[in-house]
């Protein structure tokens, strides 16, 4: 048998056939290779989630943040009560100077 003349139309289809398998195969190809393997934008949010570095520092800065408050707290606390006691203090101060000063004046006038 000969082969069709490749300009006449039956060759010419022939030609686009025999492309059209090739890229359909080729494109099948890819498709198993490549593109199944690929990740979907959920899985990727999902796995940085729950799988990345990110979220274990997350945790680890939020607790200690959260310690960090606390421990604010208890300054702030310990603060107002140095604050009320240092009032306390100086109207002690006052009182002792004006008794002081009390006991001077008998002093001088006996």
């Amino acid at each position: 048998m000969s082969e069709p003349d490749p300009n006449s139309l039956g060759g010419i289809l022939g030609s686009l056939t025999i492309s059209a398998a090739c890229s359909i195969i080729a494109l099948i190809g890819f498709w198993t290779t490549f593109v199944k393997n690929l990740v979907t934008r959920k899985e990727v949010e999902h796995m940085i989630s729950t799988q990345s570095q990110y979220c274990k520092d997350r945790e680890f800065i939020m607790a200690r943040l959260s310690d960090h408050k606390e421990d604010s707290a208890t300054l702030f606390k310990a603060l107002n009560k140095n604050t009320e006691v240092m009032s306390e203090l100086k109207v002690q101060i006052g009182v002792l100077s004006k008794t002081l000063e009390a006991l001077e004046k008998r002093i001088e006038r006996e």
